[in-house]
């Protein structure tokens, strides 16, 4: 699992990718998180939100990897997602996070359902921001 795990928006990939070694800095906003297995839920949550097939979206790729290869990861989270979660209201986000839990209590995993609560609301007002300027919601993991 990492150890940090900070949610962005940036203008596209390069500039994303450029907070690699170092993280996303205040500058940029960043919802960060820790301990948790990001890009399996990443396919987890946008299976919630978009109703597609979980095992479709694993079969995929999943979110695509923007860092270099010996940089802490930075990925893009898809699209569909940051649109998914720019769109979602309270009530949809709140039991998107229901949902979420209960897929990780399958796999052995508790997760706190206001620290849910908490992480979709953050990831869908980035994701609102994301829309809003044109740039993209990505993942910076160390």
């Amino acid at each position: 699992m990492s150890s940090i795990i900070s949610f962005f928006v940036a203008g596209d990939d390069a500039a994303a990718a450029s907070v690699a070694v170092g993280g996303p800095g205040a500058d940029l906003e960043p919802a960060e998180y820790g301990n948790f297995d990001v890009i399996s839920t990443i396919e987890e949550w946008e299976s919630v939100l978009t109703g597609r097939d979980l095992d479709e979206l694993i079969v995929s790729g999943g979110a695509d990897v923007v860092s270099g290869d010996d940089e802490p990861l930075v990925l893009l989270v898809p699209s569909t997602l940051t649109g998914a979660l720019a769109a979602a209201d309270a009530p949809t986000l709140a039991e998107a996070a229901e949902r979420w839990i209960a897929l990780r209590a399958e796999e052995g995993e508790t997760i706190d359902e206001e620290l849910a609560q908490d992480l979709l609301g953050e990831l869908a007002a980035l994701s609102t921001k994301a829309e809003r300027t044109g740039g993209s919601l990505y993942c910076w993991i160390c």
